[in-house]
């Protein structure tokens, strides 16, 4: 697919000069390939939140080995300095925060700073949480103009034709209710969590599917709660990683994009055997149950279609 047809722009993207290598392989010049930053949600509860606004400061990246906080060598990839709102952010759905001419290589490491003070959660019912409300957003030791790191599964390569680097600021993950850490707390705000991913977009595939009630051809099931697992089926799920976090649509429908690849995990042993697990929890409410859909491959630049999942 077209990668430009993918790109939602909610405002005008941030241009950087541009330029490309010529591919001559004989020159001892770097060569320079235009690099695009784009950003994407997994989502988190949706019958309480109806936006989460994030005021993004800048995203950089280093290509050096040494990715220490003293290392030198990151550069700017973008400076959108505006909010996004992730929660429209579904199913792939990107916003383009800039582009930027990088030396071919490889990127070793993301860096994002946001703006605490100008980011915001609306819940469905009109109120905003911030970092002064009550109840509001607990930003701990984030409060400010924080440097998150993101982490990095496979190597983010930089060819002549240039790169796409997806971040993915996952709200499920970011945000915890203070309910998690504390069963008996009262507090209906929520708890800041740092988590973000970066990764080459063409290293990664997806997983898409359609949850209905009852049978395959049942009610679609809104607003379907999403995680994704590695892990081995049999085991106690408290053993699976959770990598992701997502959400059906009006209809039904999923996609978790931007997954890594199977074979990516395959290289570890303390990897092997694992699988993808996909777990459905329907909307609180619904009358549905829940549902496991073990054993998923992924394969990079694919979809790995898993039809109508059947929730009891």
């Amino acid at each position: 697919m077209n990668v430009q047809r993918t790109v939602f722009v909610v405002a005008l993207p941030v241009l950087f000069a541009l330029a490309c290598g010529d591919g001559n392989t004989t020159s001892t010049v770097p060569r320079t390939s235009v690099t695009r930053t784009l950003i994407t949600d997994d989502p988190f509860p949706y019958y309480r939140v109806a936006r989460v606004d994030l005021y993004v400061v800048s995203v950089s990246a280093s290509l050096s080995p040494d990715t220490g906080s003293s290392a030198a060598g990151f550069v700017t990839l973008a400076t959108p300095r505006r909010r996004i709102n992730l929660l429209a952010l579904q199913n792939g759905v990107t916003d383009e925060l800039g582009t930027v001419t990088l030396p071919t290589g490889a990127i070793s490491a993301v860096r994002m700073v946001i703006d605490t003070d100008s980011t915001s959660i609306t819940l469905r019912n009109g109120s905003v949480l911030t970092g002064r409300s009550t109840p509001g957003i607990q930003w701990q030791s984030s409060a400010g103009r924080p440097t998150l790191d993101a982490l990095i599964h496979e190597q983010i390569s930089v060819p002549d034709a240039g790169a796409i680097v997806v971040i993915d600021y996952d709200v499920g993950k970011a945000f915890i209710t203070p309910q998690e850490i504390n069963p008996s707390s009262t507090d209906s705000g929520f708890i800041f969590s740092p988590v973000l991913r970066a990764s080459d977009s063409r290293r990664t595939g997806a997983i898409t599917g359609t949850v209905r009630a009852l049978t395959a051809g049942g009610a679609s099931v809104a607003d379907a709660a999403l995680r994704l697992y590695l892990g081995t089926p049999g085991t106690p799920e408290n053993t699976w990683i959770m990598l992701q976090t997502g959400k059906t649509a009006a209809d039904g429908t999923f996609r978790l994009s931007y997954v890594t690849r199977s074979a990516y995990w395959a290289g570890f042993p303390v990897h092997a055997g694992k699988t993808y697990i996909v777990a459905v929890d329907p909307a609180p409410g619904s009358g549905r149950g829940r549902m496991l859909v073990p054993n998923l491959i992924v394969t990079a630049g694919a979809d790995t279609p898993l039809g109508s999942v059947v929730v009891p």
